[in-house]
């Protein structure tokens, strides 16, 4: 009897303690607990307990795949992992697609997600959206035909890229500022729409 009750009383505490991490997950993103649960089991099934015997467990970019079709399909899923990956990897743990999901999610504000965005469309990490930045997503956008060549060449992609810098009135400089591309965006009405997306 005296064992009965341990084993109830480990795991009441387990659960407890499950219940605690669930409740600082929600403190420290934008996902309910529905969602984190989601997103726990999502992984659970792609290796059964992994997460049970090590929470840090690193996923693969092809697992992730997997179970964020949202992300697969994007022309930018490469740059969303390097992003959201906290060792660059190429590996991201659950705490790391929490912080994806998150930023995604309908419930983060406009100049978070702005902020996100801005590390995604910095291609090379320097702080600044230049023009090459923008002619590397503008051709991203357009995508590739059946045979895998680019839809767009570079020289439209800079003409592009260049009205944008003009819209912005940033043409002189050609660089967009972390501050100046979170205040443009989230001042789109349309961005918040496309920069996210539901757990299924």
């Amino acid at each position: 009897m005296a064992h009965a009750y341990g084993y109830i009383y480990i795991e009441r505490e387990r659960e407890r303690k499950r219940e605690e991490a669930l409740d600082e997950y929600v403190e420290l993103t934008y996902l309910n607990k529905d969602e984190i649960r989601q997103i726990y089991k999502l992984l659970d099934d792609l290796e059964p307990d992994i997460l049970k015997k090590n929470l840090h467990h690193r996923f693969s970019v092809e697992q992730i795949n997997k179970i964020l079709p949202q992300v697969r399909c994007s022309p930018f899923r490469d740059a969303i992992y390097r992003i959201f990956s906290s060792r660059r990897d190429g590996h991201l743990s659950f705490e790391d697609i929490l912080d994806l999901c998150s930023a995604f999610s309908a419930n983060c504000p406009r100049g978070v997600r702005a902020a996100w965005a801005f590390e995604i469309f910095d291609f090379d990490g320097d702080n600044r959206v230049s023009l090459d930045d923008l002619i590397e997503t503008v051709r991203r956008l357009a995508g590739t035909d059946g045979h895998g060549q680019a839809r767009i060449d570079r020289q439209r992609a800079e003409d592009v890229a260049r009205m944008i810098l003009q819209e912005m009135n940033l043409s002189v400089t050609s660089n967009i500022t972390p501050q100046e591309f979170i205040y443009v965006l989230s001042k789109m009405p349309d961005f918040a729409h496309t920069f996210q997306f539901k757990i299924n």
